[in-house]
């Protein structure tokens, strides 16, 4: 699809996170994302200073270093750590402006969870993020997105929702697109506390990337104190 455009020209996909720790739910919808929309490049972006939730337990460049080798191998996929170069608050509007200032031609889409993009009209300048980027907002099966969202961002929704995802590759930012990916019955909260919880490896296998838990044991993170 993109085999005769210009690499400053390619779209870009971002997934942001806290990612402590990244876990399969986030490679699986970063990949199927990436494989529905044709996507070049995604790419996952550890947040440093959480602005809606607590801080991490596992420090900047421990989160960094699993993301890395999380994606080692998938194609598509890289990691962004330029939040963890700031020592701001994870701002998206911030990120964005960061994005696009590094590449002015690239359409740029933000992946987000439903559950977040419904409070996004509480969020930092949050009215100049569509004029950013695009936000594709990953959404469960059967859910009614417009009955859920405050008037306000309705309004947003309803005049900037597209049914084409070629509309993102076409224009840079302003559209929203709804995508409905595979649930993920995954948590890095659940993970935390099954380690915590003393349990082996052979049951956290099917959660994390081997290479995530051989770092987590050998740093050992998320232990009960």
């Amino acid at each position: 699809m993109f085999a005769d455009a210009p690499p400053q020209t390619l779209p870009l996909a971002i997934l942001g996170g806290t990612f402590d720790p990244v876990h399969w739910g986030h490679v699986r919808i970063a990949s199927e994302t990436a494989a529905a929309l044709r996507l070049p490049e995604v790419r996952l972006m550890p947040s440093q200073v959480p602005v809606h939730r607590a801080a991490p337990g596992a420090t900047g460049d421990q989160r960094l270093a699993m993301l890395k080798l999380a994606v080692a191998g998938a194609p598509g996929l890289s990691v962004d750590d330029r939040e963890l170069t700031r020592d701001t608050p994870s701002y998206t509007a911030l990120t964005l402006a960061s994005l696009r200032a590094e590449f002015p031609q690239r359409p740029l889409l933000w992946l987000i969870g439903i559950d977040a993009f419904m409070h996004i009209n509480h969020w930092y300048q949050w009215p100049r993020l569509f004029e950013l980027a695009h936000f594709v907002v990953l959404n469960r099966p059967g859910f009614a997105v417009s009955q859920a969202l405050s008037p306000a961002l309705n309004e947003v929704w309803q005049g900037r929702l597209t049914q084409s995802a070629g509309a993102l590759t076409q224009t840079k930012h302003g559209h929203i697109f709804l995508h409905t990916v595979t649930p993920q019955m995954i948590s890095a909260t659940a993970i935390r506390n099954t380690i915590a919880a003393g349990a082996s490896d052979n049951s956290l296998v099917s959660l994390l990337p081997r290479p995530v838990l051989a770092y987590i044991r050998a740093h050992q993170l998320y232990r009960a104190a």
